[in-house]
């Protein structure tokens, strides 16, 4: 059975294990990981079957810099895809969003990764810009998408 939680530095493990299984050529470095779980500014919804995470998304609130809520990573495991997970933990954006009195909401995804692209989509995130060479392993230009608050 699926549950949705949140995950701090105590299961970091996991987190950098499931990282790099979902982004095997351009996953997060420890060092990374241990500086965001540790900022009280960012939070990591998993979804997980039993103790194993099958789904993620983290995300940092810059309420009072930058006033926008930042998808940081979405992914969901290559056995569970397709089933709607990836909808149900982007929906907590829009939630810490609302709970911070903020209006937008900013994340990028590979040019290549039409799943993350229609996921934006539907949820009512529009492509902001198409920024050339923005990532790397493999280079590859990156699609910044805003969800707008109404």
């Amino acid at each position: 059975m699926l549950k949705q939680r949140t995950l701090g530095i105590n299961e970091i493990e996991a987190i950098i294990e499931f990282n790099k299984l979902c982004f095997p050529t351009d996953f997060w470095k420890r060092s990374d990981w241990e500086e965001l779980l540790g900022d009280e500014r960012a939070v990591y919804y998993a979804m997980t079957d039993g103790n194993r995470i099958v789904g993620d998304l983290f995300i940092y609130n810059w309420a009072g810099e930058s006033d926008y809520i930042k998808i940081m990573n979405l992914a969901v495991h290559p056995d569970y895809r397709g089933g709607g997970i990836a909808g149900r933990l982007i929906e907590n954006a829009k939630k810490e969003m609302e709970r911070s009195g903020l209006s937008r909401i900013c994340g990028e995804t590979r040019e290549s990764n039409s799943a993350m692209r229609r996921l934006f989509e539907k949820c009512g995130y529009k492509l902001n810009k198409t920024e050339p060479d923005y990532y790397e392993n493999p280079t590859e230009a990156g699609c910044k998408y805003v969800f707008e608050a109404k």
